[in-house]
Order: structure tokens, then sequence, then C-alpha cells
């Protein structure tokens, strides 16, 4: 059971729209639907939890890729970055993001982008919107500020 300290479902909700959401999220439904032939709105929820189990795998799978694409995988310490056995760890203390190469971290960006995929397709498993997407995430935020100030 969830914590009733943390229920949001009070919270103010604007209502704006996020067109480049709406999008991303649009064509991520698209490919689950005509690609893996998903059409959420006759999943029960036991089929549901499967897709989202599988999802949830792929985007543990897809950190873990962003962990070793921390380091860089081309021109850097790869995962050298967080594994403390490997001989190149020790170089991760004095490396910043800014000495990864511009094909490094394009890399990892391209990682956080896969991450994204998996992620999107809880929202859009239950008929998410990028723009609701949008407004509940500010009003998220806000909420977590406000907490912050209540020495939540």
């Amino acid at each position: 059971m969830a914590n009733i300290d943390n229920k949001c479902s009070d919270l103010k909700i604007s209502n704006k729209t996020s067109k480049a959401l709406d999008h991303i999220f649009e064509i991520q439904r698209n490919a689950q639907e005509n690609n893996y032939n998903f059409n959420f709105k006759d999943l029960n929820l036991k089929e549901l939890a499967h897709v989202w189990f599988s999802n949830k795998h792929a985007l543990d799978d897809e950190m873990c890729e962003m962990f070793d694409a921390l380091g860089g995988i081309n021109d850097g310490i790869g995962n050298a970055a967080w594994k403390y056995w490997k001989s190149d760890h020790s170089k991760a203390e004095n490396m910043t993001i800014n000495d990864l190469s511009k094909k490094d971290l394009l890399e990892l960006k391209f990682e956080i982008v896969d991450a994204f995929h998996f992620l999107i397709n809880f929202a859009v498993s239950i008929n998410m919107t990028g723009s609701e997407f949008y407004n509940l995430f500010l009003s998220k935020n806000q909420e977590n500020a406000d907490r912050q100030k209540r020495n939540y």
C-alpha cells in the first residue's frame, strides 16, 4: 500500500499543452500498437502487469547500459566509472561529464533516450498523454518543493 503522506490526487493540476511530449508519446504508443500488437484498452490488469514487468526489466537493463556508458564507451574508461575493482576506476575521481568525448556523450544520451522509451510505455499503457504527463509533472514538482518548505 502506498504511503498516505505521499498522496497527490488532490493537487492542483494545470491544463497546459505540450506538443513535443504529445508527439513523443504518440510515436511510442503507435510503436507499441503497430510493432507489438498491444491494444492497451483491451488488456486486463493481469496482462497489463505483465507488460509493465517486461518494461520494468527493459528499463532496468537500459539503466545498466547508462551506467556502463557513463565513463565513455569509445574513448573513456567505460564501466570503470562504477566498477571499483577495475584498474581505471580511480580515474573517475578526476573526471566530470565534460571529460567525455562528443561521441561518448552522445552514446550516453542515447542510453537515456532508450530508457525513456520504456518509461513512456508505462504512461501510454494507461492512456496518458504527453500533455497530461507534463501537467502532472509540474504539479508534483511544485508539491515536492512545497514539502521541503514544510520540512517533509
